[in-house]
């Protein structure tokens, strides 16, 4: 990376390099340098904390895909890996704003979701580091939490009831609405049987499943979410707790990110 910032022209290019454990101290550290430009390698979780630190004042992030899912990365690049989508970008760099969704202090670009159906996360993490015991026990609590407890949501200020999950689309990835438009894609998902849910969970988050019947689609600034237990929720892929309740907002002007120019 080193050597394809300097080819590019960039001085003194400074770098922080480490585990998951480590993102913390380093995002600090990098918040206090003044930066022009953050780029970041890495998984889901670790670009969207570093997007959350790039307001649309500063810095301009370019988020490169170092995870399993890099949703953020492959709605912005394409299917690259981030040798070429960095040298593309560098090559001929252009700025894009991304709007994004809000949770509390939390931000989400690609999508949010909402309820018990998020718990599979886990369960397929633990599959991902080949802990096939772990992620079963996992996705039995998943699927037990899942027909028990159901999210109350309030979307619009209006439209209102209860299901399993609801999940919070961005333009960035909807494929049913453009990227500038100013609100964020909520469906209401409640689903039949388990295989259902699998599907679902999976797909929920690249904005597809347009067409099952167990989905109800609107468009909406604002969701609030509420239920008898906490609230699991995941957010680009990063699993986080809501508490019994939240309000989920659109953001119009999340961030400036540079991509390469078309």
């Amino acid at each position: 990376m080193l050597n394809a910032l300097k080819r590019a022209g960039i001085v003194e290019p400074r770098m922080w390099c480490g585990g998951a454990d480590y993102m913390a101290p380093f995002f600090a550290e990098a918040a206090g340098q003044n930066l022009d430009v953050l780029v970041v390698l890495g998984g889901d979780g670790t670009i969207r904390t570093a997007a959350e630190g790039c307001t649309e004042e500063g810095p301009y992030l370019i988020p490169l895909p170092g995870g399993t899912l890099n949703m953020l990365a492959r709605a912005l690049y394409g299917d690259l890996s981030w040798e070429d989508a960095l040298k593309n970008t560098l090559a001929a760099p252009s700025v894009r704003v991304l709007s994004g969704g809000r949770v509390a202090d939390k931000q989400f670009f690609i999508a949010a979701i909402v309820g018990a159906p998020s718990l599979l996360a886990e369960a397929r993490e633990s599959i991902r580091e080949g802990e096939i015991v772990d992620a079963i026990k996992k996705g039995g609590v998943a699927f037990q939490n899942m027909f028990e407890t159901k999210v109350q949501y309030l979307i619009s200020g209006k439209i209102k009831g209860e299901a399993e999950a609801v999940a919070l689309i961005c333009p960035l990835i909807s494929e049913g609405m453009s990227d500038s438009e100013q609100a964020l894609e909520a469906a209401v998902i409640d689903v039949e049987s388990a295989a259902a849910v699998i599907g679902l969970a999976t797909a929920a988050a690249f904005g597809k499943w347009r067409d099952d019947r167990n989905i109800r689609l609107t468009k909406t600034k604002r969701v609030t979410v509420q239920s008898s237990k906490d609230i699991p929720a995941i957010l680009d892929g990063e699993r986080v707790n809501l508490g019994r309740s939240a309000e989920i907002d659109f953001v119009s002007r999340a961030g400036n990110v540079i991509v390469a120019a078309k």
